[in-house]
């Protein structure tokens, strides 16, 4: 058979396939055509880090295009808000935040973005539970014997975390008078609050369950500043902790959400929000979040959105209390 009788019998077959309805696969609908990227305004090995990894894990499993996870720390999170901004609307950024870069935002005399309009909300995906970590053996080991060792007045303790950790036992020392008692220091992620704890150069360390069950070897997690129970792995690691509730305290227990670019339209962050919460189901995801002691708390982005606003105000008020 020469080479004009091959292209004749492919160009057959061609026209056969056609026939019976064979046919190129369709595109991929919006989201799936692209990668997701899911951008961390933090640095690799925070909390924020570690959800962001164990969904990208699972990611191929509802997204076809998968997940790739971007770190763009610094600034308590705001540098990595400014770049989900300078990037635009292109419909496949999403940024992965707590109430950290919000706090951080707020209290700039000049801030880079206004954390109140400059972002849609696709959807809460946990709730955070502050949790206060000190070394065993010390004075301040334990709740009680914090409060009185800050009621004695010896020395003012470091407590160290980012801006969202911080702002969370400001809060609750303050009803009890006590937030003159505490040197507050911000750190731009955890993992830098993390290094600069375990190093001695503060005393205590404000951070995530999932941080704080990596620790209990050599400390105690004496405080969870939410209203919440931990979940009953963590309990296992963490022990008996109070929280804010059990103490008759106002609870601080802020979101960790999902956003996009504010001119994204809102059909494809409704189609995100809507992917995003099929992927938090994915019993892959449910258990590794389990190991590391968190737990999954869905909201879509509707009621996310209102509850979002409540954050801004909230986050308002709990800003006077650093300056």
């Amino acid at each position: 058979m020469n080479f004009k009788s091959i292209a004749t019998t492919v160009a057959a077959g061609a026209i056969a396939l056609s026939a019976v309805g064979m046919s190129t696969p369709a595109q991929a609908e919006y989201p799936n055509d692209k990668t997701v990227q899911m951008l961390v305004p933090f640095g690799a090995g925070g909390g924020t880090d570690r959800w962001a990894r164990v969904f990208a894990s699972s990611a191929f499993d509802v997204f076809e295009g998968g997940m790739r996870i971007q770190n763009r720390g610094g600034a308590s999170g705001t540098v990595g808000w400014k770049h989900m901004l300078d990037k635009g609307a292109d419909g496949y950024t999403v940024i992965m935040a707590s109430p950290t870069p919000v706090l951080a935002a707020l209290a700039e005399k000049k801030p880079p973005f206004d954390p109140g309009k400059d972002l849609k909300i696709v959807a809460y995906y946990s709730i955070m539970r502050t949790t206060l970590m000190v070394p065993k053996g010390n004075d301040y080991d334990s709740w009680d014997k914090f409060i009185a060792y800050l009621k004695a007045g010896k020395e003012k303790l470091t407590v160290g975390g980012t801006m969202t950790h911080v702002i969370g036992m400001m809060q609750a020392l303050n009803q009890l008078g006590l937030a003159d008692k505490i040197i507050p220091v911000v750190y731009s992620g955890t993992g830098k609050a993390m290094n600069d704890y375990v190093g001695g150069h503060i005393k205590t360390v404000a951070l995530t369950t999932s941080t704080a069950v990596t620790m209990t070897d050599k400390h105690n997690a004496i405080f969870n500043a939410s209203a919440l129970e931990y979940p009953k792995g963590a309990v296992k690691v963490l022990g008996d902790v109070p929280n804010a509730k059990k103490l008759g305290m106002k609870p601080y227990s802020p979101p960790r959400f999902l956003a996009m670019h504010p001119d994204t339209p809102d059909e494809q962050v409704e189609a995100m929000s809507k992917k995003m919460g099929e992927l938090v189901t994915q019993k892959p995801i449910v258990n590794l979040i389990k190991k590391l002691g968190e737990e999954i708390m869905f909201v879509p982005r509707a009621e996310a959105e209102k509850a979002y606003q409540e954050v801004i105000q909230v986050s308002r008020d709990n800003i006077k209390l650093m300056q």
